[in-house]
Order: C-alpha cells, then structure tokens, then sequence
C-alpha cells in the first residue's frame, strides 16, 4: 500500500505526462504476484509506456542528525549517488515484472530530486549516475581550464540496463526526458509522443544533444569502467587536440537546521551590528 508521500510523487508525474498529452492509467499492486509492478501504464497515438516512480529522498541519516539539532556534516560527489543506482536497479526489476502483462511498451524510470536540502545539488547527482559521469579538465591554449563532463566514463546505470529506455527526471527546473543510448528501442523512444513534446521545450536528450548543446565529452567506446586509467586514455585518444585531465569532483557540505525564532534572532543580530 502506497504511503502518503509516494503517492503524491505518483500524482505529480502523471500531472506531467497527462500535460504532455499522454493518457495515464494507475497499474493496481496484485498480492497474488511475487514481484513488484510498476506505478504507471501511459500510451498516445504514437508509443504505450510502463512508468514506475522513485522518489529520491533525503537519507535517514540527515533526517535523524537534524531532529536531534545537531550538525550534518559530509562529503559528497557531485556525480554519483548509490541510492539512485539502487532504484534504477529496483525500477527495472520492476518494469520487467509488469511487462508481460503490457507487451511493446518503453521502459521509463521517473526520478524525483527530492531533497529538502538541496534539490539542483540531487538532480545533478540523479544525471551523473544515469549517464556515469566523469569530472575532465579541459585546459585551454591561454592556460585556461575548464570543467566538463563526461559521459559514459565510468559505469552507468543505462550501461548497465538496456531494458530500460530512459528516465523522465523531475527537479526544481521541470521535468526532462533523459534517453538510454544503450537502450534497445532507441528510435522508438525518438519517435515516442512524450519525447516530441519534450523536445519542443527542449527538454529531451541523448548522448549527443548533451554533446552539442551542453559541451560534454563523451566516452562512447567500449572499455573496462573499473580501469579508470585505461578509459581516460582512450578518452585521450578520441579528443587528441584537447589537454584533458581527470579530476576527483566532491564537494563538502554541512546542514544545519534552524528554528524560525533562531533565523529570526539573527536577523536581528546583524541590524544591531
């Protein structure tokens, strides 16, 4: 039985495909099946979608730290999350459970930046697991450097899933289509309703819009992904007038909650000063 909470994120993105034209239809939780069903079934005039919703949420260890009005202190990267990973992973399972009752259908994840901390901070880490991205430096002829992102770099969760067509990503900026490019219904997804009218609010990618329009680099060879350096060589070899470097991209992060009397004792404060 759905809680509250997932309920209204199932709510939000059938607002959103049903605003893209789509009609959506809520997939009733059989008991009798072993594995979990997906949330949503959607269809136009041009595709039919299996949808399953994950909130991505902040963890319980934030949640705890603050209730108890202490200090959250971490270190996190910018674009990986292992909780994503995990429900991508769960997603597809999924999907894969409620297809044979939906045959011909595109597999989408939905994934909700959830986070009351920082949402645009979650959603890019939603991106970089999606795609495995990789932090590069690109250093310019003048000495100037420039941080950029590259896809496919190390492992993904769209490598590692063809089942699944792509994932439709809710944050503070909308909502966007993200395609699998390792995906097997690729020109389908391209073809799809949803995808046209995503990409008339230029909110529809794949490997190569991210390329053109956002200046990725794109590790689009086959490799180990666990060999790093190996990668980054042949990254090397595909991009030969660049001088690129990999960087580690992190960032630390405190959280702090504060009660209304305390922000508004140091509003105060800082008038008096």
């Amino acid at each position: 039985m759905d809680d509250e909470h997932d309920i209204d994120d199932i709510a939000d993105v059938c607002k959103y495909l049903e605003a893209a034209g789509l009609r959506v239809t809520r997939i009733d939780v059989d008991p009798k099946v072993l594995n979990k069903r997906c949330d949503l079934s959607a269809e136009d005039v041009h595709a039919k979608y299996l949808v399953e919703v994950k909130a991505i949420n902040d963890e319980d260890e934030i949640k705890q730290t603050l209730r108890k009005g202490e200090y959250y202190e971490t270190v996190r990267s910018h674009v990986y999350r292992k909780r994503v990973a995990k429900e991508v992973h769960n997603a597809k399972n999924q999907l894969q459970s409620t297809a044979i009752d939906y045959p011909d259908h595109i597999w989408l994840v939905a994934l909700i930046a959830g986070s009351k901390c920082d949402a645009r901070f979650m959603s890019e880490q939603i991106i970089g697991t999606l795609y495995g991205v990789a932090a590069i430096t690109d250093c310019g002829p003048a000495g100037e450097n420039r941080r950029r992102r590259c896809l496919y770099f190390s492992e993904s969760a769209f490598y590692k899933h063809p089942g699944l067509d792509g994932a439709i990503v809710l944050d503070p900026e909308g909502v966007s289509l993200y395609m699998n490019d390792y995906g097997r219904q690729r020109d389908r997804v391209r073809k799809s309703g949803l995808a046209c009218f995503l990409a008339q609010h230029n909110a529809f990618y794949d490997m190569a819009k991210l390329e053109s329009d956002f200046d990725c680099l794109v590790a689009d060879f086959e490799g180990d992904r666990a060999d790093e350096k190996a990668v980054f060589e042949r990254l090397k070899q595909k991009y030969p007038g660049r001088k690129l470097q990999y960087m580690n991209w992190y960032r630390s992060e405190g959280i702090l909650a504060l009660t209304v009397r305390e922000i508004f004792d140091e509003e105060i404060a800082k008038k008096l000063v």
